[in-house]
């Protein structure tokens, strides 16, 4: 921003004709410039890359086809959410949910169903994924 030349207060550049404070003809010098704040500053040097962003269509993918491993949350950067998926897995196909509700029929019925619900609901997921506005990665960085 230029400066009046007679009481030295900061003007606009479209003030050149009268100084809005003082009332002086022409307030702006002959030679003035705008800075160029750029020559201020030191090219980079070496090799710099901006990091990937993460996949949208992966994460889709992967939420689809691997969701109930939390595969899907660990490419996103999200290591407790993913851990926490694997063991819940672990804990209702593998464990507690599939014994305890469906023994009395048949024990494989269990497995199938809680399998069945797990792989509904990360379809689910996954659909969600796809219809978010701006999904964030565990950097916070948007996905691509």
């Amino acid at each position: 921003m230029p400066y009046c030349k007679n009481c030295h207060k900061e003007i606009r550049r479209f003030d050149n004709d009268v100084c809005p404070y003082c009332g002086t003809p022409h307030p702006i010098s002959e030679g003035y410039e705008t800075m160029d704040i750029t020559r201020g500053f030191s090219s980079l040097e070496g090799n710099y890359e901006l990091p990937k962003a993460k996949s949208r269509k992966t994460a889709i993918l992967f939420c689809a086809t691997l969701g109930i491993f939390g595969v899907h949350q660990f490419y996103l950067g999200f290591a407790k959410k993913g851990l926490f998926y694997l063991l819940l897995t672990f804990i209702l196909i593998g464990g507690i949910g599939s014994l305890f509700l469906f023994t009395p029929i048949h024990p494989i019925i269990g497995y199938l169903v809680m399998f069945g619900l797990d792989v509904v609901y990360h379809l689910i997921e996954a659909l969600a994924l796809a219809k978010a506005d701006s999904p964030k990665d565990g950097k916070g960085d948007f996905i691509r």
